[in-house]
């Protein structure tokens, strides 16, 4: 039986696919009390019991990976001057490589409690 997040992600294209479960792999490795869920017509990862969480979709020509922390969107941002993103958002394009390494710090830094 597949859950909501994994029929999301089967629908998208193989980079999109590869993209949005790197996320949710992080999500996970950084916290084992995460639960998964489909609001805004996107995947949240949620810290069980806890207010913190992040959200990724799947846009026109973009992920947006929503970490809800200003600082660290900014982080992850400034080490590609292609990458954009808005209050706690990065969006990051097909054609630009994924920041694996900034990304993953920004996700587990979001989700940590307070």
């Amino acid at each position: 039986m597949t859950s909501p997040v994994d029929d999301y992600i089967a629908a998208l294209s193989p980079l999109r696919a590869e993209r949005i479960a790197a996320v949710r792999a992080m999500a996970h490795a950084a916290f084992p009390d995460i639960d998964e869920r489909i609001e805004w017509k996107m995947p949240v990862f949620q810290r069980r019991g806890s207010d913190r969480w992040i959200a990724v979709a799947s846009q026109k020509s973009y992920v947006s990976v929503y970490l809800r922390c200003m600082p660290m969107a900014a982080e992850v941002i400034a080490t590609d001057p292609r990458l954009k993103g808005g209050k706690g958002c990065v969006n990051i394009v097909d054609k630009v490589n994924w920041p694996e390494a900034a990304l993953a710090k920004a996700v587990a830094v979001a989700l940590a409690q307070d």
